[in-house]
């Protein structure tokens, strides 16, 4: 017997005791019998010896030791609905927690061949073990579980490199993860990129960096990574050390040519990085890119054309003028003619746009029909959740994403729309006499935007419900300035019309219409309560309901009767 098992237990032998006669007949079985027989022993030689034939079963058929087959007997029988921690093994087996310890080593190691997983405990104190579903499935047709996941293509296999990091936080460890990494790369060395990647000598976390920056290339077409980009996979006491190699220039994967730094206008970016020609190349060789390195398809980060609903939209005479002729320009023919000869004319070719006015008033809809009706994505931002409590994050968050929109118009046939949802706080005026960092963040995050805007070679519309502070410079930059007001009368009654048809059978629905100058959001609101009315007690919408909704629709009674509602009777 192995030193390291005869210190899991107390040796205390009992000359009387005779082994367990039964012979297992399968798995299951040789589990079942080890579990019933194992609470409140101790974990003792005794155990072992009485339960040699079942042990041995499962040494034999699992490739385990003694220790390990009583272990995981007892994790599959309580590891599947909850994970089961060293404590609770102490306790089935009525040992002290002092020898439960010492099953730590023997668990790891079937983690390590992956017929247990391992998660964090709530308080992030306790180890603790789970099975899994598919292993139970197999032992139950008595086959032995080979863990083993096979991918076709080397970006399903980033995708679920990337699952595994979101994961992480909840379940295990950073070594842990990058084990987890490990055996998905040696179950896909049929993969150019495994076999490349695992055919140099990198450490771990110089792999994982490399494995990074190819995730975010081709998992959401983001060329340029920087320090945070890197510590879903790195821990950051080891990214504290070696960043500085990257600043320097001094790092392995710099020096080898796996990694450079980013560009802008020619210049080095020494804090954001990207994948070379050569990594492109040799790791992600069987990735469709066109030659300069870039995927030919829309990312999962952009709403695709054909996945926007189309809606009718109704407005004022003017705002319908404004987006007619937006629409027109945006027509691909149209939108490719307009930049060939303001190019030729030497003009700047890039379109912002600016939609503003009240809430509901159909704004970010007009942009998602835009992006339907012309064929074209859209990369939605919402500005307000780009702020982060660390320094110099936000600043860099705000490049990223114009960086981000400029690779996706580079490699797409057809522009997608950058839309900068909420913007209002970011197109304020700047701030003056500057004392805080957090003022100085804001005018540094409004200065990114202004360059970028400046400098912009495709379609930014940002939305706004005050426009009353917006910066001289941000005004300037913005092409086209629509301003969406509540509908007006006529408007009014096509949207709802369009939302509860039924209206055009209520008698004196246009008092409805014309007493409340309700916007289209608002309008949808009552036209949700019409319908939960119906579904719950089979009501259809008459002018009494309508009248309720509407005055319930309304916060501040001053604001209902903008016209004076005439009685109906």
């Amino acid at each position: 017997m192995q030193d390291s098992q005869k210190r899991l237990r107390p040796v205390v032998k009992d000359p009387y005791l005779l082994p367990l006669e039964t012979e297992p007949t399968n798995i299951i079985d040789a589990m079942n019998t080890i579990v019933s027989h194992s609470e409140n022993t101790g974990f003792t030689d005794n155990l072992l010896f009485y339960l040699q034939k079942p042990i041995q079963y499962l040494c034999k058929r699992l490739k385990i030791n003694e220790n390990q087959a009583v272990l995981l007997s007892v994790v599959c029988e309580f590891g599947i609905e909850e994970a089961v921690t060293t404590n609770r093994l102490s306790i089935f087996f009525g040992c002290s927690n002092l020898n439960a310890v010492a099953f730590i080593k023997e668990l790891d190691d079937l983690v390590a061949k992956r017929l247990l997983t391992k998660e964090k405990t709530f308080d992030n104190q306790a180890k603790a073990y789970t099975a899994q579903w598919e292993m139970l499935t197999a032992y139950s047709n008595n086959e032995v579980y080979e863990p083993q996941v096979y991918y076709n293509t080397c970006e399903e296999l980033l995708y679920a490199i990337e699952s595994l990091s979101n994961e992480s936080d909840n379940r295990f460890s950073y070594r842990e993860l990058h084990n987890q990494i490990q055996f998905l790369l040696s179950d896909n060395t049929h993969l150019a990129f495994t076999k490349t990647l695992l055919g140099q000598k990198f450490i771990r976390n110089d792999q994982a960096l490399l494995i990074n920056a190819c995730i975010l290339l081709c998992c959401h077409s983001q060329c340029c990574f920087d320090y945070n980009d890197c510590s879903r996979f790195i821990d950051r006491r080891y990214l504290s050390t070696c960043w500085p190699e990257f600043l320097s220039g001094d790092h392995l994967l710099i020096k080898e040519g796996w990694i450079e730094p980013c560009c802008d206008d020619g210049l080095e970016d020494m804090e954001t990085y990207q994948l070379t020609e050569k990594a492109k190349n040799e790791l992600l060789s069987e990735v469709k890119l066109k030659p300069s390195g870039s995927r030919i398809k829309y990312t999962k980060d952009i709403i695709q054309p054909q996945d926007i609903i189309a809606k009718s939209l109704h407005y004022n005479k003017r705002e319908s003028e404004q987006v007619h002729r937006l629409s027109d320009l945006l027509e691909q023919q149209h939108f490719t003619e307009i930049r060939e000869r303001l190019t030729s004319n030497g003009m700047r070719t890039g379109f912002a746009c600016l939609f503003y006015g009240a809430p509901g008033t159909g704004k970010t809809e007009t942009v998602m029909q835009l992006a339907r009706a012309t064929g074209r994505g859209v990369y939605q931002v919402n500005m307000a959740n780009i702020r982060s409590k660390w320094v110099g994050e936000s600043e860099k968050n705000v490049k990223a994403i114009f960086n981000q929109y400029q690779y996706m118009v580079n490699h797409s046939e057809v522009a997608p729309i950058l839309l900068l949802n909420e913007a209002d706080a970011l197109l304020g005026n700047r701030f003056t006499n500057v004392n805080r960092s957090v003022e100085k963040m804001e005018n540094t995050m409004q200065n990114i935007i202004l360059e970028a805007m400046e400098k912009l070679d495709g379609i930014l519309i940002a939305t706004t419900n005050l426009t009353e502070n917006l910066d001289p410079a941000f005004e300037r930059r913005f092409l086209f300035k629509i301003k969406f007001d509540n509908p007006e009368a006529n408007a009014r009654m096509h949207i709802w019309e369009d939302m509860i048809p039924e209206i055009k059978d209520i008698e004196n629905h246009d008092q409805i219409v014309e007493s409340y100058a309700f916007s289209g959001g608002q309008i949808e609101n009552i036209a949700r309560k019409c319908k939960i009315e119906s579904i719950l007690n089979g009501k259809a919408p008459d002018f009494d309901m309508l009248k309720t909704f509407c005055d319930e629709e309304n916060l501040v009674k001053e604001r209902s009767h903008v016209a004076g509602f005439r009685n109906a009777s």
